[in-house]
């Protein structure tokens, strides 16, 4: 036995010894490749934004110079100049406006006119010509080093019919880039910031110009294009790459660098640091992690023969704790089967629920409860459920074939059973029922059973399928609730429309047919006044009778009754646009076949109307339109209905006339749920909103 603890102590000493140092350098070296790592992400995002300032600053100063060109006060002197040279108003003119540049960003600024000759000079320009960087975003642009940069084009000035009648050369300086160029003290002592061109198309030698920002200052040197076979960053960004390299740079010392192309303006951008400062802090640190890992490695030892001790004696104990282990496994794996399955059952309970709060579809309802009711069963593709409904018949489909179709078929029930009592079929098992009651009358069932015996039935299971009959009874109330209410309010809108019309408005008439009756005998009598006062009688019983009309065709559509859907929206729109004079159109296509289609349902003919009405108040009142668009048609089975307005929109109306406008959307869905149509309300790109409806009729 101790034989054995020597060789083990031994072995294991050596393999200690062997892992620990190979650990080490992988950590040294994992440590060396995320420094670089890290570093490079540092520096391209350094990067990413100095491009994006080098780009949009020199942007600007070129739009500033191109801007300059159109003004009408530079193109009108130059343009008089170019005909009378010696005109001195014109060229007054001009030196007052070229000598204003100064003031606006501009440190130096040159007019000539058509035939090259100097009009107006302001500023000094840079004598540092040979210190340059050429922009390939347009001919004649240079980016200067003197010192900061400095941004020189040159622009034509074109007249109204885009001849030439001269040009303006600028120079600007760009101190908010300079100070971003210069400022590479942050990075590190061997950093460096370089911002190159491309060599010029016929240069042979192939020299690219290049300013350096080091710490010792900005310099500007010609750089030899590299070969296919060498791989420096600036050859990258000049072809147009971006991203970060470990390389030997144009010194042929090691760097870690970031690069990116200045695509915009025909540049390329490098920022580097020398890999030998980055891993500097490392490598004085690691004499002190070659310490510590000996230490370690001695300590590593000593505690493997004392762990190797303790390791036989808690063998055998292992042992038996692994064997009391596994019971108790063995009998968790049961109680989380067990949980799981209850889990099943409650998210299928859930999304059921929560598929009743957004369905007013009783085919939807059905598709909803089969699609998660089937799954949460112990035997989901042997099991099939059955829903008979008001007459109606719904069978799920197959889980076995991957459960695209959810509902298989619906039918009408021709062999039902009085109280709906079902028979099992023969080969069917395990069958679960629960009736569906509504209002304490039976109005349907749910079933579910297994086409093979495979176990006995669960009381979970029977109290899952349960839970879902009472829950598809409450919806089927409280869709009958929410049906009865509608139709208690058109309802109540029909009899108030027909008292309207019928009683109070025949009574306002009669009024106004005594006064002008009134207004006749007392102008006979020769008394103006009380006629006048008659008149004004008779005429605000007139127009009461108006506005008890419109009033009483807009709670009561006499039209929609009398000629149907057609001629309702098509008077709708007529009413719509005279009384509040905007411009209000219907526009209707395939009339003879909606008429045909929608002639004995009143109830969608009714409910398109409202839909119609809501729609077209929203746009009136809450969006100020001032122009109405109708729009139906019925064409392969689908029936669109659309209304257009150029208003302020639904949503901007929304934070002020927030409960009114909400409950009008509502109803308007709610109509459109009952319905099976999709509504959707839109932004329209041209301005306003369109309440757009769709639904199969066919």
């Amino acid at each position: 036995m101790i034989r054995e603890h020597r060789s083990i102590s031994i072995i294991g000493g050596l393999l200690l010894l062997g892992l620990t140092l190979t650990t080490g350098i992988a950590v040294y070296d994992v440590m060396h490749r995320q420094i670089e790592s890290a570093l490079g992400r540092g520096l391209d995002a350094v990067l990413e934004g100095k491009t994006y300032l080098f780009e949009i600053q020199i942007e600007k100063g070129l739009a500033d110079t191109r801007a300059l060109t159109m003004r009408p006060f530079m193109i009108q002197p130059i343009q008089q100049l170019n005909v009378q040279p010696d005109n001195f108003n014109a060229l007054h003119d001009l030196d007052r406006n070229v000598n204003s540049l100064t003031q606006i960003g501009f440190s130096a600024a040159i007019v000539y006119d058509v035939h090259g000759r100097v009009l107006s000079q302001v500023g000094h320009f840079s004598d540092k010509q040979t210190q340059s960087l050429p922009l390939t975003i347009q001919n004649n642009t240079f980016l200067l080093w003197d010192d900061q940069f400095i941004l020189r084009t040159s622009e034509d000035v074109l007249d109204q019919d885009g001849h030439r009648i001269g040009r303006i050369t600028t120079e600007s300086f760009l101190p908010y880039l300079t100070r971003r160029f210069s400022g590479i003290r942050s990075i590190g002592e061997t950093g460096e910031f370089m911002l190159c061109a491309p060599p010029a198309p016929g240069d042979s030698a192939k020299e690219m110009a290049c300013l350096m920002s080091q710490m010792d200052g900005v310099k500007f040197k010609y750089l030899y294009q590299a070969t296919r076979d060498e791989l420096l960053p600036i050859n990258n960004a000049l072809t147009g790459k971006s991203g970060v390299m470990a390389v030997k740079d144009y010194r042929h010392m090691q760097v870690i660098a970031a690069y990116a192309p200045l695509e915009k303006i025909g540049l390329g951008m490098v920022l580097k640091l020398d890999e030998e400062e980055l891993l500097r802090p490392a490598a004085e640190q690691l004499k002190f992690v070659i310490l510590y890992l000996a230490g370690l490695i001695a300590a590593e030892i000593l505690l493997l023969n004392w762990f190797v001790r303790k390791l036989i004696k808690s063998r055998r104990e292992a042992q038996e704790a692994k064997e009391k282990a596994e019971l108790f496994s063995i009998e968790l794996s049961h109680k989380e089967l067990e949980l799981r399955k209850r889990l099943k059952e409650i998210t299928c309970l859930y999304e059921i629920r929560r598929g009743m709060g957004l369905d007013v579809s009783i085919d939807n309802v059905c598709q909803n409860i089969f699609e998660h009711l089937i799954p949460a069963m112990q035997f989901p593709k042997i099991a099939t459920a059955i829903i008979e409904l008001y007459g109606w018949r719904y069978i799920s489909g197959k889980y076995d074939h991957g459960f695209i179709c959810t509902l298989r078929s619906k039918a009408k029930i021709t062999d039902k059973i009085a109280g709906y009592h079902w028979h099992k079929d023969q080969n069917s098992f395990c069958t679960y029922l629960s009736e569906i009651i509504v209002n304490d009358e039976v109005c349907g069932q749910l079933r579910l059973f297994y086409s093979e015996d495979k176990t006995f039935p669960v009381i979970e299971e029977q109290k899952l399928i349960n839970a879902i009959a009472s829950d598809l009874a409450g919806w089927l109330e409280r869709k009958r609730l929410e049906q009865a209410l509608v139709f208690v309010a058109e309802e109540q809108a029909h009899t108030i429309g027909q008292e309207l019309h019928d009683n109070l408005g025949q009574r306002v008439a009669a009024i106004g047919y005594q006064a002008r009756a009134l207004e006749k005998k007392i102008f006979v009598l020769g008394k103006d006044n009380l006629a006048g006062v008659a008149a004004s009688i008779a005429s605000q019983a007139q127009a009461s009778v108006v506005q008890i009309k419109q009033l009483a065709q807009g709670l009561l559509p006499f039209e929609l009754e009398a000629n149907g859907l057609v001629a309702a929206l098509r008077a709708l729109a007529s009413r719509i646009a005279s009384t509040y004079k905007i411009d209000c159109e219907f526009v209707c296509e395939n009339e003879a076949i909606i008429n045909e289609a929608i002639t004995n349902d009143n109830n969608l003919a009714l409910n398109l109307y409202r839909i119609t009405q809501e729609a077209a108040n929203n746009a009136i009142r809450h969006g100020g339109a001032r122009s109405l668009r109708i729009f139906l048609n019925l064409e392969e089975g689908m029936l669109t209905l659309s209304i257009c307005d150029d208003g302020s929109g639904i949503v901007e109306v929304d934070k002020k006339h927030e409960v009114t406008q909400g409950m009008g959307i509502k109803i308007m869905q709610y109509r459109a749920k009952q319905l099976g149509a999709k509504l959707e309300i839109l932004t329209r790109p041209e301005g306003g909103t369109e309440v757009r409806l769709e639904m199969q009729l066919i």
